[in-house]
């Protein structure tokens, strides 16, 4: 039986090594462990690990050894990373002019449609409902 899926996005995966005092940081630790225990499947476009990274290296407080081994711990979790391919560069191009939103944050939603599963944010307003996605802020999550 295939385990339930999901997409996040970058503020998620920004969340598990920005800081123990993170908002929601509970929630987005489940997710994460959620993956590792195979209980759900995490989809991420490939532009995931550059967000996350581009806004740790914009984290002055976070040393440059320490965003090293984050992106290595990224890479380790083997998520289901999907490249983008033109059939969705196209969907993501038409979600982010009808929404009036980043071609970035309109990946994750093409990528959540392409897979009928919900987007997890901890950005709702990055992120919009849109039909055939269903997007669920962060501090909803189980």
């Amino acid at each position: 039986m295939a385990r339930p899926a999901l997409v996040i996005d970058a503020s998620i995966g920004v969340k598990w090594f920005s800081g123990k005092d993170e908002s929601t940081l509970r929630q987005a630790l489940a997710i994460r462990d959620s993956h590792i225990s195979e209980s759900k499947l995490i989809i991420v476009p490939d532009l995931f690990y550059y967000e996350v990274t581009n806004a740790l290296i914009h984290k002055k407080f976070i040393p440059t050894d320490l965003i090293l081994a984050a992106t290595s711990a990224l890479f380790a979790l083997e998520l289901n990373t999907v490249l983008i391919d033109a059939g969705m560069l196209e969907s993501s191009v038409n979600i982010a002019r009808k929404l009036n939103i980043t071609i970035y944050d309109s990946c994750y939603i093409a990528l959540a449609r392409r897979n009928n599963c919900p987007l997890i944010t901890a950005n709702p307003r990055h992120q919009v409902q849109v039909p055939g996605c269903r997007v669920i802020p962060l501090e909803e999550w189980q």
